[in-house]
């Protein structure tokens, strides 16, 4: 059976129990469910993610540690960070 891959309307959540008495569980609030399951979550406010997915403009990367950062002194290690391309 095919799943369908929903989003919950708070990124935080991380287990869903759906219709059909499966028991869903996510690290990051993002769900393949049964498609009743999914039916009934996106009636409570889940919705499908976005299929192009995430993109990223500008910005700095750590030279030491590797750290995504919108600053150039690392807000993890204190690293000097460099512009991303």
């Amino acid at each position: 059976m095919d799943t369908v891959r929903v989003c919950a309307p708070d990124g935080a959540q991380r287990e869903v129990d759906g219709v059909t008495g499966a028991r869903y569980r996510s690290s990051d609030g993002v769900y393949d469910m049964h498609p009743a399951d999914a039916a009934a979550f996106r009636k409570i406010g889940a919705f499908t993610p976005n299929l192009a997915g995430a993109s990223t403009r500008g910005g700095y990367r750590c030279g030491r540690c590797g750290f995504g950062s919108w600053f150039v002194t690392c807000g993890r290690c204190g690293g000097p960070c460099s512009k991303e391309s």
